[in-house]
This record gives structure tokens, sequence and C-alpha cells, in this order.
């Protein structure tokens, strides 16, 4: 028996990882609209890259939107990986709160020859978090585990992966119908600088402070009153430095036999396209 992981875009699993951990990543949708309304269609980490994706998002009058992939899309993934009447296969994607990309996974599994050979995991979050939980998946497989293993550290993965980000700006948020153009106007005036998390399958509004300094050492705080954390990953769009310095005081925070370094990464569309430049922000695992 041959057991495969599949997940989504949304997860900002890197091409090298992907290969390095057998994962196979189907591409989300990214949609630009040109001013005579003209829509371009790219698939996510294949027509279009994630540096690419940011260096067109500041010049664009319409906000980009995203789209999850098809249940075709997901059909013939299954069907490429399952060859045996014993292979399974754990798909694991992101937040149903936050995209139909768990609806169209669900779908195309419904739609197999044998369904039971396809177990489809809603991870109640997105970005390196579902990135946290598919990798704890590929690791846990590679050391030999069986299916039933493998679901169980799915399970835990779930309940102990973390986001928090620090914006920059409002103007996304505006953008994407988040907040109003008043609530933007009224944080821009004060200098406030939004801090969001991701709870509950949901991105949602967690603290506000009043510069993004104390937003910086409020992320620190944060990832403190989590407990023991055993793996990280820090998040930015064109923030590296403050992404350096925030990997380096969340370092402390990890457990003695984590890595020595705390990867830093860009997230791709799914978040980026709500965040905009400067966001800032810490995925974590904590150890209960």
């Amino acid at each position: 028996m041959t057991i495969r992981i599949v997940t989504d875009s949304t997860s900002d699993i890197s091409p090298d990882l992907a290969r390095h951990w057998g994962i196979t990543v189907v591409p989300a949708y990214i949609n630009f609209t040109s001013d005579d309304g003209a829509v371009e269609t790219l698939k996510d980490g294949l027509d279009i890259s994630t540096d690419e994706f940011y260096d067109r998002l500041p010049n664009t009058q319409s906000l980009p939107t995203t789209s999850q992939p098809t249940i075709q899309d997901f059909s013939e993934v299954y069907e490429s990986l399952i060859q045996d009447p014993l292979d399974m296969v754990i798909s694991i994607h992101c937040s149903s709160e936050l995209s139909g990309t768990y609806n169209s996974a669900m779908q195309a599994r419904r739609g197999f020859n044998n369904p039971t050979q396809i177990e489809v995991v809603d991870s109640q979050t997105a970005s390196m978090a579902l990135g946290l939980v598919v990798l704890g998946a590929s690791r846990t497989l590679s050391d030999g585990a069986e299916f039933q293993q493998v679901m169980d550290e799915v399970e835990a993965a779930v309940s102990q992966v973390r986001g928090f980000f620090l914006l920059d700006t409002l103007e996304y948020l505006v953008k994407g119908g988040r907040i109003s153009k008043t609530q933007a106007f009224l944080g821009n005036v004060l200098n406030l600088k939004p801090i969001l998390a991701l709870q509950n399958g949901k991105v949602q509004k967690y603290d506000r402070v009043r510069s993004r300094r104390r937003g910086l050492q409020r992320l620190v705080r944060i990832a403190e009153g989590l407990g023991g954390i055993s793996e990280a990953y820090v998040i930015h769009n064109e923030a590296f430095e403050d992404a350096e310095t925030l990997a380096n005081n969340i370092r402390r925070l990890l457990s003695t036999d984590s890595p020595e370094h705390i990867p830093i990464v860009r997230p791709g569309p799914s978040i980026g396209v709500h965040t905009g430049p400067g966001m800032v922000g810490i995925i974590v695992r904590t150890s209960r």
C-alpha cells in the first residue's frame, strides 16, 4: 500500500519542500481584471510565482481574486496517485471557512471509484499554518507510519498550529471589503496597525497597536503566551529585515530540539491579496 499526501497552494509549501517530502500541491487560481474588464486567470505557482504576484499587486487597479482548484483538478490528481486498490491519499486543505477548496476536494472524492481510498481534511487554517500540518503528516509518513498514525498526527497538528499577522497598511483590507473606508481612515489617522489571527478557521481581528515597533513586540508577546513552541515560521511581504528580527526573537521560545533557524517565507496570494506590502507574521505549532 502506498500513501500519498496532497494539499493546495494556499499551504505556501515551496516547490523544493514539496519535492523533498513527496507532497502533491494542487494550485489555486489567481484572477487579475484589467481596466477593460478582461480577466486573466493564472495557476498559483505554475503560471505565476509568489514573487511575480507581489510585483504585480501594487500596480493593479482592481484587487486580484483567488479561486479554488476545480473538482476536475482534484479528480485528475487522485486518479494519477491511486494506482492500486490498496493505495491511499490524505488530502489536507485550506479552511472551508476561507475557501471552497475543501468542498472541491470532497466532491472529487465522492466521484472517485472507491471514495474510501481518499481522506479529505479541513485543516481549519491556511498559509504556512496549513503547511505545518502537511509537513507534519509527510514527516510522520516518511518515518514509516501507517495510515491511522498519519491521520492522528494530522489531527494533533490541526489543534496545535496558530498564525498571527501584523499589517502595515489597511488599504488591502478596504479593497477586499474586509473593513470600511471610514475605519481605514480612522486607523491611518491614529497610526493603528492591526494584528490578525487565524482562529476557528477564519482570519479574525486580534489586536491593534499604535506603531509598527509595538506591533512587532506584540507578536513576540503573543508567542510567549502560547507556551511551548515546537516549530515556527515567520512570513512577510517586503519586510525581510523585520522578519529576521522577529525570527531571532521567536527562536529563543522554541524547544531545545527544534531547528536552529526559523524559516522565513513570503505567503502566497491567498494571504497576500488581503494584507499587502509590509505584512509580517508568525506561524507556530505549540507543543501541547
